[in-house]
């Protein structure tokens, strides 16, 4: 007879569960990296601008209002993709703490299946022990009478 997990479906969903989690992170994490890299990329832009307007004493006033218009647009987008970064950073802080807790409740039902297949080989183990030990008393005994 073969051991049979009862709550073997409901252990298959809790693993499912566990595997969107680590979706759910991976898109996190993603989605993070992207914006990280949209954040260096403005940082970069807006200290060449800046560097190109202290360089350059030959703009003309119109190119150089224009110039600091752009450095001023470029900082604000920057301080919003800090800020929208944070955010992401805090989503993937809870997208992690929802893989743990998933984890958890997997591993909670791995070891509760374990156990049970454990005590249920020892079951049948004790049950073998028990028959052989029969089988060997009636031998005995046909072979003392």
């Amino acid at each position: 007879m073969a051991f049979k997990f009862k709550l073997e479906k409901v252990l298959d969903y809790r693993k499912q569960l566990e595997e969107q989690a680590m979706q759910a992170l991976a898109e996190a994490r993603a989605t993070r990296d992207a914006e990280a890299a949209r954040l260096e990329t403005l940082t970069l832009e807006l200290m060449q601008q800046r560097e190109e307007m202290q360089n350059s004493a030959a703009m003309s006033g119109s190119e150089r209002w224009l110039t600091q218009n752009y450095i001023q647009a470029l900082q604000y987008d920057v301080e919003y993709a800090q800020k929208n970064l944070a955010s992401l950073e805090q989503v993937v802080a809870q997208r992690q703490n929802q893989l743990v807790e998933k984890a958890q409740e997997r591993e909670l039902l791995d070891k509760l299946k374990s156990r049970q297949a454990k005590r249920f080989a020892d079951e049948e183990k004790l049950k073998e022990q028990r028959e052989n030990d029969e089988t060997a008393t009636i031998r005995f005994n046909k072979a003392t009478v």
